[in-house]
């Protein structure tokens, strides 16, 4: 369902996000001309993946994952999406179909900017360089991804998919980074193309070596004990998100 928002609420939003943060006020204020809100609830799938390319998304409430379909309809999270986060630019730099779905993990409301409107914010010079930085940390993300997936043995797949929802959207509390709400044991597999017994096991190892803790609503990574165990050559420099937090 979409629904009308005035210009100014929705500029007021799109210079919260950093993409749009330093647009000129006047092509700001023309793209959310054509803008709207965009409501889905829980559950909701809020496009498909291979889809035509018609609008960008800025999520201003909610959460939502970015899925692809994997092997016998299974999905694989590539990431997710948090509030004032960009989702379907990529679709409209080289008017392909969309590339992944995209699945509202919370009841979202999204601000839908036509593809006409981002073409004419894409003419500045300014904001298609830092459309293109976007666009490159994107790939550099998916690229660690499919490292971690196919070259970290199974406790260190779990080890980096912590680690990419601690750099996402981790709070930091001293040396702890708490993720609150606490990661299902299955988005964890999802991300990390694995099965749901395996992440179990994987985190009561990490358990043990008090790298990790958990409580109903919260899991905490001690980042000083994960520091530690994972200094082997196996993770590589690619799990060192969460260090940064501290």
């Amino acid at each position: 369902m979409t629904v009308a928002m005035s210009e100014a609420v929705i500029c007021d939003y799109l210079r919260r996000v950093p993409l749009f943060a330093s647009a000129p006020p006047a092509e700001l204020e023309a793209a959310a001309r054509s803008s709207r809100l965009l409501v889905r609830k829980k559950g909701a799938r809020v496009f498909e993946e291979g889809s035509p390319a018609d609008c960008c998304l800025v999520l201003i409430s909610g959460r939502a994952k970015v899925v692809m379909t994997g092997e016998r309809d299974t999905e694989i999270i590539l990431g997710m999406l948090e509030p004032f986060g960009v989702v379907g630019e990529l679709a409209l730099i080289d008017q392909s179909t969309r590339s992944a779905a995209i699945v509202a993990t919370e009841d979202c409301q999204f601000i839908r900017i036509p593809s006409d409107a981002f073409s004419l914010l894409r003419r500045n010079p300014a904001f298609q360089e830092r459309l293109l930085t976007q666009v490159l940390a994107t790939l550099r993300r998916a690229n660690d991804q499919l490292r971690a997936m196919y070259t970290f043995g199974t406790t260190e797949r779990v080890a980096w998919g912590l680690a990419r929802m601690a750099r996402e959207r981790g709070r930091s509390r001293g040396t702890t980074v708490v993720l609150d709400p606490r990661p299902t044991h299955q988005e964890i597999a999802d991300l990390i193309g694995s099965s749901r017994e395996t992440v179990t096991r994987a985190l009561m190892a990490l358990k043990r070596k008090k790298c990790v803790s958990w409580s109903e609503h919260a899991l905490e990574i001690e980042t000083v004990a994960f520091k530690r165990l994972f200094r082997s050559d196996l993770i590589k420099a690619d799990v060192t998100e969460i260090t940064r937090l501290v």
